[in-house]
């Protein structure tokens, strides 16, 4: 939090540096979070499910969400040959061996609102 010292003619505003940890020799870096203590039971609860620390679960949490995050943000390109119609047939969407009806129904709808959005090239 910066600090405002007044004087008679100019203000002077300090700001707290929060140094940076050194990274540790595993290369990793220390990071202080804090967290209210039922979010903290709730996290040690599921690290203990899956049999790890609440560092490594915390940390694992928080690399699935980057995953997370950049599939999300990858662009889908669908190209097709030339004088391909720009509509297909739901049933013409072969089903997979095995596949349950949701998600051939999932499946078939995606790929028919894929298939409509119009070429922009």
């Amino acid at each position: 939090m910066p600090k405002t010292q007044m004087s008679n003619r100019t203000a002077t505003t300090t700001y707290r540096r929060v140094p940076v940890a050194a990274p540790t020799p595993s290369g990793k870096v220390a990071v202080t979070v804090r967290l209210d203590p039922a979010r903290v039971q709730q996290l040690q609860a599921a690290a203990e499910a899956e049999n790890r620390t609440l560092t490594n679960y915390v940390e694992t949490a928080l690399i699935r969400d980057l995953a997370l995050r950049d599939e999300a943000a990858r662009v889908i390109t669908m190209h097709a040959a030339p004088g391909t119609s720009g509509r297909i047939d739901p049933a013409a969407i072969v089903r997979a061996e095995g596949e349950a009806d949701a998600a051939y129904t999932k499946r078939q709808s995606l790929l028919t609102e894929l298939w409509s959005i119009p070429d922009t090239d």
